[in-house]
């Protein structure tokens, strides 16, 4: 019997990405990844934001109902996070991995609690 895979109807498979990189230095950690989320808008995703257990944790998926381009995402940040790897998770999830000067503003004037 046939099967269908549904990766293939929104054109890519669903994003799953664990960080495992820790910091014991005290922040609000859902405070820093939601300002990442404002500097860093991700085109056409709506993103909730929750308190995680042990890892760092970001899913992504296409919005169905929606225009093809609409995309959600869960992030999970557990209260190990360090600042560098939720700034990442939340470069990736906006789609700018690698952009110059980007993690260096988003880690410049974080601020320590």
């Amino acid at each position: 019997m046939p099967t269908l895979d549904l990766r293939d109807l929104d054109g890519g498979s669903e994003e799953e990405k664990i960080e495992v990189e820790i910091s014991t230095e005290r922040f609000d950690r859902i405070a820093f990844a939601q300002r990442a989320l404002d500097l860093l808008r991700p085109p056409r995703t709506r993103v909730v934001l929750c308190e995680g257990i042990h890892r760092l944790r970001v899913q992504a998926g296409r919005r169905w109902g929606e225009p093809e381009a609409e995309r959600w995402a869960l992030v999970s940040v557990p209260p190990t996070a360090s600042k560098r790897a939720i700034a990442l998770a939340m470069t990736e999830l906006a789609g700018r991995p690698g952009a110059p000067y980007v993690m260096d503003v988003l880690l410049a004037d974080a601020p320590a609690t």
